[in-house]
């Protein structure tokens, strides 16, 4: 659904905690992880691309992420997931 509202399809980067996708210049990192343990893995790998970057995190505080964590992420919009989106994935998954 985020590639759908960025218009960001091509997924160039991909594990079990993130992915990132990037259309001619734009890029777009997913974060879905619960743990904040794999984001400098994340960062390098943005680090190393060079265009318009914004970067979607899950997280299930209330409050939302703590900046702290994306202090020195230079170049990287950073975005909550959408409400929206958020309530389609509570009505699919168990957690």
């Amino acid at each position: 659904m985020l590639c759908l509202r960025e218009r960001i399809f091509d997924e160039i980067s991909q594990n079990e905690h993130y992915r990132i996708f990037k259309h001619d210049s734009r890029i777009m990192g997913v974060y879905y992880s619960l743990e904040r343990d794999e984001l400098k893995h994340l960062k390098k790998e943005l680090d190393k691309l060079s265009g318009e970057k914004i970067l979607y995190c899950f997280t299930l505080d209330p409050l939302g992420l703590d900046e702290e964590d994306f202090k020195d992420w230079n170049g990287v919009t950073l975005e909550p997931i959408p409400q929206k989106i958020l309530d389609v994935y509570e009505s699919i998954y168990e957690y």
